[in-house]
């Protein structure tokens, strides 16, 4: 299993949030409105809109589906700013 964390410009959450769908991910988990600071620098986001707000998408899954969600989000992340981790994930119950 492997985790993927999708930092992404949350204008964008929705173009994810599509892929998720089309490629049947059985669950996610989305955090809104994050805040903090990369190469870009601070991300704070507006009272009043999306811009530059960021949003972080969480999904687990078996590698086979989390390469192709990276090879598709990485389309997305050639035009809108992001970044994405990868990491191994077992799961605890």
């Amino acid at each position: 299993m492997k985790k993927l964390e999708i930092i992404i410009e949350a204008v964008e959450k929705k173009s994810v949030l599509n892929i998720l769908n089309e490629l049947n991910v059985r669950g996610y988990t989305i955090i809104n409105d994050i805040h903090g600071k990369g190469k870009q620098g601070t991300r704070r986001g507006s009272e009043l809109t999306n811009i530059m707000r960021n949003s972080m998408i969480i999904v687990v899954d078996e590698n086979e589906i989390i390469q192709t969600i990276i090879e598709k989000v990485k389309e997305i992340l050639e035009t809108y700013s992001g970044i994405m981790f990868l990491s191994d994930a077992e799961i605890l119950n």
